[in-house]
């Protein structure tokens, strides 16, 4: 497809999704005609790379000419920036694709642009956007998208020519969805953290990684090659509580920081073993019990210099 015939697109919000997702849709040579974004100066850094000439702080001036109008700001503002959107005057709404990428919210929060018939979907892509990055590579990884059958169509052909998958999720599943990301990333984060946390008091000779990552790993696969049922091991669907017991006491005083995760993170495997016909009702019980005269434990954060 000769690059004049892709349609001309318009972001609203030029954050670390936005950028990534305009410099990838430049690459596959789709004019980006406008960028609006409430920081001029990232706006005009971005337009630089992606080679669009129009730059504004204010909705309104979102290029009249656009085909799709991608919205990449954030949850909170998504609402508002739809609204203002549907009162810009000369956008041929009849004609328009409008996309957001928020992970929890679905197409539903465009009604104002649907009631003008704009055609909306929500795309969300499942990837991690780091602070430090200036862009992020969207090749080969899935979209969540969501909207109506011929919105689908619009979605997945333009997900598709980023080289990268589809999954379509219905509107009142966003927020499970979203929680399902959530769990994926900055969840899964917070428990290597722990890891690496404790790992640092131990004086180590060899990096946590090395010492710790087969665990890491072999955890991992063996919950994807069966199940959770099967792959959790440890005190806890043992039954141990006199091991539980001298976890908790130690974190208490030497990490109290890892003392909620711990103690959440038990009560889950507890809740797995038990529903999997691997712990009693009874120990599971003892479990939570021990479990909960701790978890109430909320030390504050230390802030690091």
């Amino acid at each position: 497809m000769a690059a004049k015939s892709l349609p001309k697109i318009s972001l609203i919000g030029s954050g670390k999704v936005g950028t990534s997702l305009a410099r990838a849709l430049h690459e596959k040579g789709y004019p980006i005609i406008s960028i609006i974004n409430r920081t001029g100066t990232s706006a005009i850094a971005l337009a630089k790379i992606v080679k669009c000439k129009k730059v504004s702080t204010y909705v309104n001036d979102v290029d009249k000419t656009s085909d799709i109008i991608l919205i990449a700001v954030s949850d909170d503002a998504l609402q508002h920036v739809a609204e203002e959107l549907s009162k810009v005057k000369l956008l041929q709404f009849k004609k328009l694709f409008i996309v957001h990428t928020s992970g929890v919210h679905s197409s539903d929060v465009l009604r104002s642009a649907q009631r003008k018939h704009a055609l909306t979907a929500s795309i969300h892509p499942i990837q991690t956007f780091p602070e430090g990055r200036k862009s992020v590579s969207l090749r080969g990884i899935y979209f969540g998208i969501e909207g109506s059958p011929d919105a689908l169509k619009k979605a997945e052909l333009l997900v598709n020519s980023l080289d990268a998958h589809t999954v379509t999720i219905s509107a009142e599943l966003k927020p499970l969805y979203h929680i399902a990301c959530v769990f994926s990333s900055s969840y899964l984060v917070a428990v290597i953290n722990g890891i690496s946390g404790i790992a640092s008091t131990l004086k180590l000779k060899a990096s946590w990684t090395e010492v710790f990552g087969p665990l890491m790993t072999s955890a991992m696969e063996n919950t994807i090659k069966t199940s959770a049922a099967n792959a959790i091991t440890g005190p806890v669907i043992r039954g141990d509580m006199s091991t539980l017991s001298l976890h908790l006491t130690t974190l208490a005083r030497t990490a109290p920081q890892f003392l909620p995760m711990y103690s959440v993170a038990g009560i889950e495997v507890a809740r797995i073993a038990t529903e999997h016909g691997k712990m009693s009702r009874q120990d599971y019980q003892n479990i939570i019990t021990l479990f909960k005269q701790f978890i109430k434990s909320y030390p504050e954060p230390k802030k690091k210099s």
